[in-house]
């Protein structure tokens, strides 16, 4: 997810109990930076407390006082008028409550152990028929980084419409795969850059995307969308803390590179492209979930994907960044509230998304700029599409859910997202094929 960066000084008394607390943690505000030696970490007893909408900045700054004190973390930061995810260890619960009380915020748990949603997220054997079908690939379960690319590769050495090739590789030297779908009839014929696990935590990104790279390859009711434009894919930028999630700290947020002169580990990659970068929504603290990194494009994996952007800058007419969770559509710019001079082309081809994917299950998504809907955010991947590499439709779809599993949403839930998830991008690629007619006709 998006997040949200701490506010800084703010002309507020702070609750006592809050401040002790702070000073406790000045010194090393974050659990597990650092740990090429320790076990994986257990979030039992852990809860995700929700306050009530918040209308009053005042409130809201107070709320902002959380970050980065040790053992609560934001799952969904505070917004003016909107509520806030806070996980909690054991011990801390009771002093977020009571911290609540003070500020006179009401909030409800939604989320009593995280550890027991972790548990019960993945299935560790596969539905052997799902595999068969799916050609190796089953979309009842989380697989793993070596899973999804032999995955990708296995397509591009079976089908003749499927090419694949590394881009770069990580800080740890994982490669991070580009996948290519093309007729190949050649030409000038436009094409879309899909993208996804730009956030280790956010499993459910990856799964969709590489679901729907399955289907543009296989299934026949989707052949337009292959013969119209050619497909740019790549499930997993953040590889090496993709893979973290899975052997040490399954809320592990940000790359591996190691942060000179400090013990804490990683930048946040969507902090740390080169457009606006440094602004609102970001850190300069290496210990913060939201780092941006020593300067733009530090991390190997952003250079990497914006490279491959760059050099098919000219082709490619629609970038989709793929996060969770909050059931967002989310249209630039997310670095300031100013609205680019043609939002309302952006919005309408969005909303014709987000109808399209709510008609499949129901599931509701809000279209609009980040700051309107979320919060200012600098240094992201689809500001960086539309305002440096020159690419007019960029988007960011923040995937199921709206707070009750969040990161833990269920494998049962894979199939169910990726389905709903292609019929909007289906739609809005069919919307976006007619304008580029309309507009070369």
């Amino acid at each position: 997810m998006r997040e949200n960066g701490s506010l800084g000084r703010v002309g507020f008394l702070i609750p006592t109990c809050l401040l002790l607390q702070v000073l406790l943690v000045l010194g090393n505000p974050t659990v597990s930076q650092n740990s090429s030696e320790e076990e994986k970490k257990s979030y039992r007893n852990y809860k995700v407390l929700r306050t009530q909408p918040v209308d009053n900045k005042d409130v809201l700054d107070k709320l902002m006082t959380f970050a980065g004190v040790e053992d609560i973390s934001f799952w969904k930061y505070p917004v003016m008028n909107g509520s806030a995810d806070i996980m909690a260890s054991p011990d801390k619960v009771a002093f977020v409550e009571e911290t609540f009380k003070d500020m006179g915020i009401e909030h409800m748990t939604v989320i009593n152990d995280v550890e027991e949603l972790f548990q019960g997220q993945n299935p560790d054997v596969d539905n052997e028929y799902n595999l068969k079908q799916n050609g190796g690939m089953s979309f009842t379960r989380y697989h793993r980084y070596n899973e999804i690319i032999s995955y990708a590769k296995q397509q591009a050495a079976r089908d003749g419409m499927v090419s694949y090739q590394s881009i770069g590789t990580s800080s740890e030297g994982r490669e991070i795969g580009l996948v290519k779908i093309s007729d190949g009839t050649g030409g000038n014929k436009p094409a879309i850059w899909m993208d996804g696990g730009i956030h280790a935590r956010e499993w459910i990104s990856p799964a969709t995307v590489t679901y729907i790279m399955h289907k543009l390859i296989t299934d026949n009711n989707y052949r337009d969308l292959v013969q119209n434009f050619d497909w740019y894919i790549v499930p997993i930028i953040n590889v090496d803390g993709y893979e973290y999630t899975h052997t040490r700290d399954r809320l592990w947020r940000k790359t591996r590179r190691t942060n000179q002169g400090t013990h804490c580990v990683g930048t946040d990659p969507n902090r740390n492209w080169g457009f606006k970068w440094g602004g609102p929504g970001s850190s300069g603290d290496p210990c913060s979930e939201i780092y941006r990194g020593p300067k733009p494009f530090s991390e190997p994996e952003t250079s990497a994907v914006a490279n491959a952007v760059l050099a098919r800058r000219n082709q490619i007419k629609m970038y989709l960044t793929f996060h969770s969770y909050s059931q967002l559509w989310l249209l630039p710019w997310s670095y300031t509230r100013q609205r680019p001079s043609d939002y309302s082309e952006l919005q309408r081809l969005g909303l014709i998304g987000a109808r399209a994917l709510a008609s499949t299950y129901g599931t509701r998504y809000r279209v609009g700029s980040a700051p309107e809907i979320l919060y200012e955010a600098a240094g992201g991947s689809d500001d960086w599409a539309k305002g440096s590499a020159g690419i007019k439709y960029s988007y960011t779809l923040e995937l199921r859910d709206t707070g009750t599993y969040g990161f833990a949403l269920p494998a049962s839930q894979i199939t169910a997202t990726g389905e709903e998830t292609l019929r909007g991008v289906a739609a809005t690629a069919r919307a976006l094929h007619k304008t580029l007619n309309t507009a070369t006709g």
